[in-house]
This record gives structure tokens, C-alpha cells and sequence, in this order.
């Protein structure tokens, strides 16, 4: 995990081993003011940078901005903040997929069993499992609007966003690096007729790893929690 600033030596961050397949850039305002703050995504000379504005919260509560990155088509990424930007702005950055992050930085990095236990979330959460060529039911739930998180795998070519609670406009906190090779992102929502507090959906296994990392404030992760039980 990286924090960005304004002050020069300290406003940019450059990853080199970008792997194939889905990376998730996952962006907080920690400035503890509600001011938006706007950085700059590059991960290719073909494209023009993209513009990403990282929403203001008060006291460091808000979601994050989750900014896709296409594996298959770079394996670089660089995250910039602009001299000019007022000085008490701050951005934390983290990269997660199925490769990383592997834990330390302030980044915990759990097993999630696959009996059913309740496992919950802090603020930088990433469960993994190794689920079989079988069903798993996934439960995720949160009694906060708009809880977040990111699922990469089985495969890892694709990315799941799962929002429980969510508002009138959920994907408007995931943003594509480069629109041009879009990662395929699939937006889960709380079933049609049930309780919007929770999200239980079914998974089949590969054997090849799947990671789940939360997209929210340290209040709200608090207060969530996610479940994974194998069916046969």
C-alpha cells in the first residue's frame, strides 16, 4: 500500500509486474475532508491517461474507487497527483487480484474456510480460497448502504463487484484504466424479493484461486462479513 501526496517524491507510484488478467487499483481519499481528489491512471502510451476522481469523505469514511486494469493488455501501471493539488489531499493506493496484494503494508491477507464460518471485514481486507471443481454458497452482508467487494477469480480474467445495500447508481465507484481493453466487470446486487442486507449467491470451482477484497471505509467494513460453505 502506497499513500500519494501532493509534495514532490511522493506523487506518484509505478508497478512493472502487472499480471495477466483482471488487477482492481483500489483508490481512497484519506485526506479526512470532503473534497474530491483527482488523480491520473496510465498504463499505456496508446491511451491518453485517464482522469479518476476519488470522492471526498469526512473523517475517512467513504468507499474506495476500484480502477480496472487489464492484465492481457499492460503490465504497468502508474498512479499520479498533480504538484498543484492542494496540499492536504491524500490518496491510498493498494493493487489486488488473484497475484496480489500478499499481506503486509497494512494489507490482511486471510484463508477463507469453506465450512460456512462468518469470517468479517477491516478496512483492508483480502480473503482467498482455492475452491474445487464444485458449488460453494457465497454470503456477503452489511447493514450499511452500499457496501463493496471486489471478487477476482476463478481464473482471474474477469472481475465481480458485489454491492449489498446498494444505492441508486452502484458502479459509479469502478472505472475502466482503459477503455479500449476493457476488464469484463460483472456488478452482483441483493436477489430480486430478498432482504437487501445480503447477498447469497452460488459459485463453481476450478481449483484455481479466488480472492475476494472489500471497497469500503473502515466504519463500514466493520460491520460486514462474508461466508463461504462448500455444497457437495
Amino acid at each position: 500500500m502506497v499513500t500519494l501526496t501532493p509534495s514532490p517524491g511522493n506523487n506518484s507510484f509505478r508497478c512493472e509486474n502487472i499480471q495477466n488478467g483482471a488487477t482492481g487499483l483500489f483508490l481512497y481519499n484519506s485526506a479526512g475532508n470532503d473534497h474530491d481528489i483527482t488523480v491520473n491512471v496510465f498504463t499505456t502510451n496508446m491511451q491518453a491517461p485517464k482522469t479518476v476522481v476519488v470522492p471526498g469523505t469526512t473523517g475517512n469514511q467513504g468507499l474506495a474507487t476500484i480502477v480496472a486494469i487489464n492484465g492481457a493488455s499492460t503490465n504497468t501501471v502508474t498512479l499520479s497527483m498533480s504538484p498543484s493539488t492542494p496540499s492536504n489531499t491524500q490518496v491510498q493506493a493498494f493493487l489486488g487480484s488473484v497475484a496480489f496484494p500478499m499481506g503486509g503494508g497494512g494489507i490482511s491477507n486471510t484463508h477463507l474456510p469453506e465450512n460456512g464460518q462468518v469470517m468479517t471485514f477491516s478496512k483492508f481486507s483480502r480473503f482467498y480460497d482455492v475452491p474445487a471443481s464444485t458449488w460453494y454458497s457465497l454470503t456477503i452482508q452489511s447493514n450499511v448502504t452500499q457496501f463493496m467487494c471486489a471478487q477476482f477469480g476463478p481464473g482471474g480474467n474477469a472481475m465481480a463487484i458485489y454491492c449489498v445495500n446498494p444505492g441508486p447508481n452502484p458502479a459509479a465507484n469502478v472505472v475502466q484504466s482503459d477503455d479500449t481493453n476493457p476488464v469484463p466487470v460483472r456488478l452482483i446486487l441483493p436477489a430480486t424479493g430478498q432482504p437487501p442486507q445480503k447477498i447469497v449467491t452460488n459459485l463453481f470451482g476450478n481449483g484455481l484461486q479466488t480472492v475476494w477484497i472489500n471497497a469500503d471505509s473502515i466504519q463500514d467494513s466493520a460491520s460486514a462479513s462474508i461466508a463461504l460453505m462448500k455444497l457437495s
